[in-house]
């Protein structure tokens, strides 16, 4: 259809009821508030829309994808089909059943004291207070339409002071024989003085069936408190996701996200960190291989307006055959935002004739006392090392291999926890050398 908006907001207007009905009212007051957003807007982005070089949402959502406002159970079953724990870490796993929560084994025994994990639709009855601002901007339109739907999800909160240095892991999983989009919502709260690392893996259950994932994650971190948030998209060529990572930091926090991609169809994913004080940390990864033809858009926003604060950003993409990238970063230093510290990075490798890469890194500097830098580099496999490690006996793939794999290790470097990062490295070196995807413990039959 032309205009794929059109379809939701009459799904909404004849559904509301049903809608309603399934979910807490913390969670049902937002509704208006989006579905207003949406017909404000109009119409979703299309490709050629600023920011949008290479990802059409029109196009993206305007399939007739079912959505489950009626709750039906699509259980999956868990312990028989995944062992998705990451090695020597011992995570506390739960899953998301197309948008339903689900926990896995005894998860509440399992977490230590001041530490919840739980449905969103539950702790939206028990805290209603934590729902009363809403951290992503409703005038987004992936956040509106995911407002106007979204009936559970994950919740997480780590207590005052607590420091959970175990991984927190959220098995996002389709599970469904017909095309079904789904709006998943997680909401993370990790409290002041205290740590918290979250690993979220993206999968379906079925490799033939269309399925599209309009996904909002928002997190609140406490003063002098860390964030590590790391995501991992392996699904298939018939997969579309959106999604949106928004979150807003106190003073003294420490905020680092890294999202690796190494298989799927259509992917476009925003990060909105939020500074509300001084002395502020950010960090944003990205790790990109794309083959086939995979499109993937990585779009950042970072406003510096309290002084002393840092964000540093790199994102690296290989791609290739006739897959296609876009980075779009913008950081802005606002008046009065001295001592600010602000780095943003792009590397692209074409491993192919074919492969297309769109990168716009973007810096305005309103404030003095400023240490920043951005830059961009799109570019081939460096013939001379290639020729240089070849002419000493390895053969030209496994040489290739190695060199991509090198270029990609900077990225890797930053994730703290060296079980989940020797993990990672892993799955990076099967996925190119077409080994398949997916780790051993964690393998859909």
């Amino acid at each position: 259809m032309d205009n794929a908006l059109t379809q939701y907001l009459e799904l909404f207007d004849t559904s509301r009821d049903v809608i309603d009905s399934h979910a807490p009212h913390a969670i049902n007051v937002r509704r208006d508030a989006a579905a207003a957003a949406l017909r404000h807007i109009g119409r979703l982005p299309e490709r050629g829309d600023e920011g949008f070089e290479k990802i059409s949402l029109n196009d993206m959502f305007a399939p007739d994808y079912g959505i489950n406002i009626a709750r039906v159970d699509f259980k999956a079953a868990m312990p028989a089909e995944f062992g998705c724990d990451v090695p020597n870490v011992g995570a506390c796993t739960a899953m998301v059943v197309n948008d339903a929560f689900t926990p896995v084994g005894d998860l509440a025994a399992r977490l230590p004291e001041g530490v919840e994990m739980m449905s969103l639709a539950e702790a939206a009855q028990l805290y209603p207070e934590l729902f009363a601002e809403q951290i992503a901007d409703i005038d987004n339109p992936v956040v509106a339409l995911n407002t106007m739907f979204v009936q559970d999800g994950v919740f997480i909160r780590v207590r005052r002071g607590v420091r959970f240095e175990r991984p927190v892991q959220v098995l996002s999983l389709f599970n469904a024989s017909m095309p079904l989009m789904a709006a998943r919502r997680v909401l993370i709260h990790v409290e002041d003085g205290a740590h918290a690392t979250v690993l979220m893996c993206d999968h379906p259950r079925v490799h033939t069936v269309d399925y599209l994932s309009c996904r909002v994650v928002e997190a609140v971190v406490g003063r002098d408190a860390t964030l590590d948030f790391y995501d991992l998209e392996e699904s298939t060529a018939r997969s579309r996701r959106a999604s949106v990572f928004a979150a807003t930091q106190a003073e003294g926090s420490r905020l680092n996200v890294c999202s690796i991609y190494l298989n799927g169809g259509m992917t476009r994913n925003e990060f909105y960190p939020r500074y509300l004080d001084e002395r502020c940390a950010t960090r944003l990864g990205g790790l990109v291989i794309g083959g086939g033809s995979q499109i993937i858009d990585n779009a950042t926003y970072i406003s510096h307006s309290h002084s002393r604060c840092t964000s540093d950003q790199l994102f690296k993409y290989a791609l290739f055959d006739s897959a296609q990238g876009a980075f779009e970063g913008m950081v802005t230093v606002e008046p009065g935002a001295e001592f600010t510290e602000a780095h943003q990075v792009n590397r692209n490798l074409l491993a192919s004739a074919e492969a297309r890469m769109h990168t716009m890194p973007q810096l305005i500097i309103n404030c003095d006392e400023v240490k920043a830098s951005h830059g961009a580099a799109t570019g081939q496999l460096d013939d001379d090392a290639l020729f240089y490690m070849r002419s000493r006996g390895i053969p030209v793939e496994e040489a290739r291999m190695m060199l991509i794999n090198a270029f990609m290790t900077d990225v890797l470097d930053a994730i703290s926890l060296e079980p989940l990062r020797d993990r990672l490295r892993h799955l990076v070196d099967k996925r190119l050398r077409g080994c398949g995807t997916g780790c051993s413990t964690c393998s859909i039959k």
